[in-house]
């Protein structure tokens, strides 16, 4: 017997960090991947000052893109010249840690039974399932993470990243590429997420229909009675009636 699923959104977004993978510290997050890339950089004989402030300053560029350029370009563009080594070999050290070391950063994350049913209701009642987490990571390491909560990224119709994308949350910017790469309007799409600031607002701007994650929330002090919201046990409930 064949099922019929009424659809009513086009497109479903869910953030990753926070929202479906569990973190402990995001601050813990960046100084383990900070002391690993460090190490790596030793390892192919890249200076480690040189290495770690062109990795600041490469993600701050990311950060301020304006769209004219996709986030990998805008780092490497920033980074190469203030690392002291070639594009080449910048990519071979960031590749090395991706494909091993990166690994160590599980052990701040936590388990999440949620996540699958979660990501299985956005793919079955929505025309695209999209991953929106910040893109300012490889494909790879959003792949990486994705599989720390039980999903599969190639389930999915599109996980942002570095590589496909040229601005950085909380521009709104990120999410309209989004909508244009689906051809979704904005009244069409919800986002899921945890984040007042990066999730929450930039979609309210542009029209998108929002569920804020309460589990792992971040307001950055912001008002977010606003929005619709609750638990991982909610969003599931909600989900079935999208």
């Amino acid at each position: 017997m064949i099922i019929a699923v009424r659809i009513v959104k086009k497109l479903v977004m869910s953030d990753l960090d926070n929202t479906l993978l569990p973190i402990i510290t995001q601050e813990e997050f960046v100084k383990i991947w900070f002391r690993d890339i460090a190490k790596k950089f030793y390892e192919h004989n890249i200076e480690q000052s040189r290495g770690l402030n062109a990795m600041n300053e490469g993600s701050r560029a990311m950060i301020l893109n304006d769209g004219t350029m996709l986030n990998a370009e805008r780092f490497f563009g920033t980074a190469v010249p203030l690392s002291g080594c070639t594009r080449e070999k910048l990519v071979e050290a960031l590749t090395d840690y991706y494909a091993d070391t990166f690994a160590n950063v599980r052990g701040i994350c936590r388990e999440n039974p949620y996540a699958p049913e979660i990501a299985r209701l956005m793919r079955a009642h929505a025309e695209h399932a999209v991953i929106a987490t910040m893109p300012m990571f490889p494909y790879e390491a959003a792949k990486t993470r994705m599989r720390w909560v039980g999903l599969d990224a190639d389930s999915f119709d599109y996980v942002t990243s570095f590589d496909s994308c040229s601005y950085c949350k909380p521009n709104p910017g990120f999410y309209r590429e989004i909508l244009e790469r689906f051809k979704v309007e904005p009244k069409d799409a919800l986002m899921i997420g945890n984040d007042v600031r990066e999730d929450m607002e930039p979609c309210e701007e542009l029209g998108i229909e929002t569920f804020l994650v309460t589990d792992h929330m971040i307001t950055h002090g912001l008002d977010y009675s606003r929005f619709r919201r609750g638990t991982y046990p909610e969003l599931i409930e909600f989900l079935k009636t999208v």
